[in-house]
C-alpha cells in the first residue's frame, strides 16, 4: 500500500516494550522543546522512546516532512507540532486489563 499525506507510514517501534515513537529532525525548535516532555512522561510509565530522524529515511521524510515533531503511541499518532504533558500522560496510561497482561 502506498502512503499518502492522508495515510502516512507509521514506523514500528524497535522493541515490544517501546510504546512511544518520536519523529524529529535536526534544527527543529519545536522538536527540541517537545522531546524532554515526551521522555519524562514515557519514563513515568516505564517506556523507552524511539527517536527517529525523518531526514535519515527518505520514506519518513516524504510522509512526515511538514509535521514534526510527531508523537506516536502504540501505533497511533498522538500529537504533531506541540506536546501537552497532561494529554500525553493520559494517553500513556494503560487500562487495568493491559496492566494485567504485561505481567
Amino acid at each position: 500500500m502506498a502512503t499518502t499525506a492522508e495515510h502516512p507510514r507509521i514506523p514500528a517501534p524497535s522493541a515490544d516494550d517501546v510504546r512511544v515513537v518520536y519523529l524529529t529532525r535536526s534544527g527543529c525548535h519545536l522538536c527540541d522543546e517537545a522531546l524532554p516532555v515526551v521522555r519524562a512522561e514515557a519514563d513515568r510509565v516505564g517506556s523507552a522512546v524511539d527517536v527517529l530522524d525523518i531526514d535519515a529515511d527518505p520514506e519518513l521524510r516524504s510522509d512526515w516532512d511538514h509535521d514534526v515533531p510527531v508523537v506516536i503511541i502504540d501505533g497511533r499518532v498522538h500529537a504533531r507540532y506541540r506536546v501537552e504533558a497532561a494529554q500525553l500522560r493520559a494517553a500513556l496510561k494503560l487500562p487495568w486489563w493491559k496492566k494485567l497482561l504485561r505481567r
